[in-house]
């Protein structure tokens, strides 16, 4: 729990918070479906402002103390530049793995996969949603994912929800699955790490995951929340698992795990923060998982983050945002 709390400025906001229903198995949902839910609770909850919270560290180090930080950049590309052509891949990509070797030191950074939002949340609302094993997406993302590019979605078609519940999409075994099943330059790029685990060595070379988040306009309404890890407790994080494409293994397919946040959250003193107004060239970079957990106490192990609903926005237009999944390697 950070020392210093704040009494940074802050809004209201609605974080949902969902027991998973694991009845369906995992390799009976749709590729990069998680589970419907059981249950789930929405529960109002203050979004501090993390510039103003003197709690939060500001610049590269907060990556690793709270699990998140903001930073400046600007974009080459422009307002109606990201749904065109290949800018994304051959312009933005670029950008996202030099900023994060910038801020993370990293020597290494591959981005695996860029969404655009660009919808309202509706199924966000049906809690017993979730898609079947060999539906239309499943082919549509068995055609583009599982190469050794990155996978873009959310340009031609009508692009991803906000996620109303809070989550958090790697844990540290979802994100060593990855590293070893779901590209084979991943794969490369980690050898020595995964040498060394294989050996039951944690002294191996250190890898991460990270998320990108930029607003492709300023954010109106739907913003993006994420929780300092600090204030977080993890007995309130359940790990799910789903399937996840890999050009790495035979059967073109493994299992990634990643962490839904139940209802007990919300007696557990857990702080959220949102930016403001963010504008597109304030970058939020969020971490999903950290091999250096294992070494070194103190190290964020992530970040629970959600799309809170916030009262009186509902009639902005809907949020437009990129998002950009890293590992990197040092």
């Amino acid at each position: 729990m950070p020392g210093i709390l704040s009494n940074a400025p802050s809004v209201k906001g609605t974080v949902r918070y969902n027991l998973p229903d694991t009845s369906v198995r995992p390799e009976d949902r749709g590729l990069f479906s998680g589970p419907a839910h059981k249950s789930g609770e929405d529960v109002d909850v203050d979004l501090f402002d993390p510039v103003q919270a003197p709690e939060i560290i500001q610049g590269p180090e907060g990556l690793d103390i709270q699990g998140f930080t903001y930073v400046k950049h600007q974009s080459c590309l422009g307002e109606d530049d990201w749904l065109a052509g290949h800018n994304v891949e051959e312009k933005y990509v670029p950008e996202v793995e030099e900023l994060v070797k910038q801020v993370t030191g990293a020597k290494k950074v591959i981005v695996n996969h860029l969404g655009i939002r660009k919808r309202l949340s509706e199924k966000n609302n049906d809690p017993t949603f979730y898609r079947k094993k060999g539906d239309q997406h499943d082919d549509a993302v068995k055609k583009l994912a599982g190469q050794d590019k990155v996978w873009v979605n959310g340009r031609k078609d009508a692009g991803l929800e906000p996620a109303r519940f809070a989550h958090c999409d790697y844990t540290l075994r979802g994100m060593k699955r990855t590293a070893r099943y779901c590209r084979s330059d991943m794969k490369a790029a980690a050898k020595e790490a995964l040498d060394a685990e294989d050996e039951g060595r944690t002294d191996g070379p250190r890898y991460a995951a990270y998320s990108v988040w930029r607003p492709i306009k300023p954010v109106k309404r739907d913003p993006l929340a994420v929780a300092d890890w600090r204030t977080t407790d993890p007995e309130t994080l359940q790990p799910v698992e789903y399937r996840a494409t890999s050009n790495v293994l035979d059967s073109g397919e493994y299992m990634l795990e990643q962490l839904t946040q139940t209802p007990n959250a919300k007696t557990s003193g857990q702080r959220w923060y949102c930016k403001p107004n963010q504008q597109p060239d304030d970058v939020l970079i969020l971490k999903f998982a950290d091999t250096e957990t294992e070494r070194r106490d103190g190290i964020s192990a992530g970040c629970a983050h959600c799309s809170p609903y916030v009262h009186g926005t509902e009639g902005e237009e809907p949020r437009m945002s990129v998002e950009a999944r890293v590992m990197a390697f040092w």
